[in-house]
């Protein structure tokens, strides 16, 4: 028995060993192959099934501010706004036209996109809500004529009328299901200069303008994006980099892009650099990556995101990332990426060497019109455009851009992409409507799009991720802590049976015996004199 404690102990010894050899060395190797694995994108994987149709729809909330005094503001007083929504939709993604390169490493491919409205989301709201906007398309259509030619603008408030269908201010009363998807008419039934100005109008192919049959057209904001592609990506299925995974190669066939000002003839500038994922996935592996990139076909650039702490979803351990000063707040040639001041925007309200002041950056040569991004509410923009319009309520939980990341695979499971599309509106030469007009940033809207993991892809995560490393953890400490257990016990044991008996302890007894003397007959002698 006392040499069983012995090999109990060894027992323990190697168990104990064994745990720590798993928990540190196998498992995380295991770990890490099978998440390469689970990541790459193969054909007939369900990675790559998740991947070219994404499982749930995206959400795409849009908010917009309606105005209070439209009538008070063609009068030069001070705007007021109030922001109506979230007006939400559902976006769904699908992937087309997919080739792989001839090695794997690369996947070519399309991404059609579809809205529908969640009208029991947005409820009480609805697409046939009533509201007063910016009027964007005369706007736009006014500043780019007088920024071309002063012949032009005359001529367009002479018909100014007949193309805007005789507006009385520069604000539209619209409808959502209008003003974002079915479009606003204008363009209708022209003759004569006002129909030779409709021509020049479509000439320009802007995106938020499209022709009608029966050659009239309409305005809306989100249309071009409703049922049809962004262009065409390759981006790095992580076969042979990992680290590489979704990110992206080219769009469009090129690396760069030609919105932005590039410094010298020949040469991209960082502006136009194509950097990063989509932000529909990140490559594995996250844990101590500091900075990340996405690149947005919608606002033409590509995007920072920096890692700010801890965070979790649904009780999935996650990081999250947030966009940094360097995205709207920082542009200029002081910082080093004057690139981003394109400085189209006649009479604008810019700093003194032609860029906008903090917190906004000019879209113009993304969108083909004057249109102004900012973070939704203008939060931290320069008060020489928040201090002229009333309504504005920023707040960084609702406004930042952020994402949560599961730090192994770079699944994204919580976040949002939120911006605001804004248009300086002012006095335009020629044009009476707006002689009384101040110059002013005015928001029109501001959208979030993003993604919250449903139930379904939770519980996918936790049962082929999150529980089977808890299990793998279980196993690892309950292997170390029980050998353990024994090495320490089992020699305590076998010590203790070691140890020599004391035995009993048996009392002796010493006996003394005393001399009794009889006299007087009282011996068995007698007394002899009797």
């Amino acid at each position: 028995m006392v040499q069983w404690t012995l090999v109990w102990a060894g027992i323990g010894v190697l168990t104990a060993i064994s745990g720590a050899l798993l928990g540190w060395v196998v498992f995380p190797v295991a770990v890490h192959e099978k998440i390469l694995e689970n990541t790459e994108l193969r054909q007939e994987t369900p990675q790559f099934k998740r991947w070219e149709a994404i499982p749930q729809p995206l959400d795409f909330k849009v908010y917009i501010f309606n105005v209070t005094n439209p009538y008070e503001v063609q009068m030069g007083r001070r705007p007021r706004v109030v922001e109506v929504g979230p007006y939400i939709y559902f976006q769904y993604r699908h992937k087309d036209n997919i080739r792989f390169s001839r090695d794997r490493s690369k996947v070519h491919f399309s991404q059609q996109q579809m809205y529908v409205f969640d009208a029991e989301s947005s409820y009480p709201l609805s697409e046939n809500d009533q509201l007063t906007v910016l009027n964007m398309h005369m706007n736009s259509i006014l500043q780019i004529a007088e920024d071309e030619t002063y012949d032009s603008l005359r001529l367009i408030n002479a018909e100014l009328n007949r193309i805007f269908g005789r507006p009385d201010s520069m604000f539209l009363r619209t409808t959502p299901r209008e003003f974002l998807f079915e479009g606003v008419p204008f363009c209708v039934n022209v003759i004569g200069i006002a129909k030779a100005i409709c021509k020049e109008i479509e000439k320009r192919n802007t995106k938020t303008i499209r022709v009608q049959p029966d050659g009239s057209m309409k305005f809306s904001f989100f249309n071009h994006k409703n049922m049809t592609d962004d262009g065409t990506y390759t981006i790095n299925t992580g076969i042979k980099e990992p680290s590489q995974t979704q990110m992206i190669e080219y769009w469009n066939g090129r690396s760069t892009l030609d919105r932005w000002i590039n410094q010298s003839a020949g040469s991209s500038s960082k502006c136009n650099k194509i950097v990063g994922t989509d932000g529909s996935g990140y490559p594995p592996f996250r844990e101590g990556v500091e900075r990340m990139t996405i690149f947005s076909s919608d606002i033409c650039r590509t995007v920072d995101i920096k890692y700010v702490g801890p965070s979790s979803y649904e009780g999935i351990p996650a990081l999250r990332y947030e966009t940094d000063s360097h995205f709207l707040n920082e542009i200029g040639p002081e910082y080093g990426n004057d690139c981003y001041c394109v400085n189209r925007i006649p009479k604008a309200i810019v700093k003194s060497n032609g860029c906008l002041y903090k917190g906004a950056l000019d879209l113009s040569t993304c969108f083909d019109a004057p249109v102004v991004l900012t973070h939704p509410h203008m939060m931290g923009a320069a008060q020489e455009y928040t201090s002229l319009i009333d309504g504005l309520h920023p707040d960084p939980e609702k406004h930042q851009i952020f994402v949560d990341v599961e730090p192994l695979t770079g699944t994204p499971l919580n976040g949002g992409k939120r911006v605001q599309f804004n248009m300086f509106l002012r006095r335009i030469d020629s044009i009476r409507l707006t002689d009384r007009l101040q110059t002013t940033l005015f928001p029109v809207l501001w959208i979030e799009e993003g993604i919250a993991l449903n139930e379904d892809m939770v519980k996918l995560i936790d049962d082929s991720l999150m529980k089977v490393l808890t299990l793998l953890d279980i196993i690892q400490w309950v292997m170390i802590g029980s050998g353990l257990l024994l090495a320490i016990i089992m020699p305590i044991v076998y010590f203790s049976k070691r140890r020599p008996s004391s035995g009993s302890i048996t009392p002796t007894l010493t006996t003394t015996t005393s001399t009794v003397s009889i006299s007087d007959g009282g011996g068995l002698g007698g007394n002899p004199q009797k």
